[in-house]
């Protein structure tokens, strides 16, 4: 077999493991108590109403804050935006979410709990499928990375975990990010436009100032965001093909009461 088929039949299995790795593994996982309402702050139009959510957890909590339909299927499902294809448009409406579990579960069985939640309150019916698509991966540069200390061991065993950058004085802000999640959020900004994926290697969390980044994007001749990744980061973005796993939202509905 040709060296180019070998490695796409490869890439195609990859995607077809991280759909299996996706799916629950035992019926009837679901959360002891659940509850969804209305998101005060999309309610009130207050900060962060229209994209900031909050995603907060510990081994018996899960707390969604500000969430759309779709964020919660994206980490439900350890997906990124890019990943989730619904034929009709997901409904934008944010929620509050608190579910318990009365006895410790993993990270992964809580997306599982998750994934039940979803179906039998906002009757989510989806589907799997592969498909190769143009990705930026993020890549070490020459010369090493330029990381801030890993603060994975200091930080608390629950803390948020927002779903964008924040914006101070013309600086993008990743607070407490893995380079998976960075790599996630650097996807949704506006220049880059596709998938990213993490191909670093480098496990840990970080604190990343990314300098002039936020200002760069609104100047018609100010520095790249790929540019500033690489020279304050030593981390490169490299176009490339890949094959994603997509989940595709068959329904969706209003939530259940409580």
């Amino acid at each position: 077999m040709p060296r180019n088929a070998t490695v796409a039949c490869l890439g195609l299995l990859l995607a077809l493991a991280l759909f299996l790795l996706t799916m629950p593994h035992a019926q009837g996982q679901s959360f002891d108590v659940a509850s969804i309402r209305p998101s005060i702050t999309w309610s009130k139009g207050g900060e962060g109403s229209t994209s900031r959510s909050e995603i907060e957890y510990d081994p018996t909590n899960l707390a969604l804050r500000n969430i759309n339909l779709e964020g919660m299927i994206q980490w439900a499902y350890a997906l990124q935006p890019f990943q989730i294809s619904a034929p009709n448009k997901l409904p934008d409406e944010r929620y509050d979410v608190r579910a318990k579990s009365e006895a410790p579960v993993s990270l992964a069985q809580m997306r599982v709990m998750l994934q039940d939640l979803l179906a039998t309150r906002f009757k989510l019916t989806v589907r799997r499928e592969p498909k190769k698509t143009s990705v930026f991966e993020l890549v070490v540069a020459k010369g090493g990375p330029k990381l801030s200390q890993d603060k994975s061991n200091e930080l608390p065993v629950s803390y948020a975990r927002e779903n964008l950058p924040r914006v101070a004085d013309g600086d993008f802000i990743f607070t407490n990010t893995s380079l998976a999640e960075f790599a996630e959020q650097l996807s949704q900004l506006r220049p880059i436009g596709q998938p990213v994926l993490d191909r670093t290697g480098i496990q840990g969390s970080y604190h990343i100032r990314l300098k002039g980044a936020a200002s760069a994007i609104l100047q018609t001749d100010g520095p790249s965001l790929f540019t500033l990744v690489e020279q304050q980061l030593g981390l490169k973005l490299v176009a490339a093909k890949d094959v994603v796993p997509i989940l595709i939202v068959d329904h969706d509905g209003r939530p259940s009461e409580n």
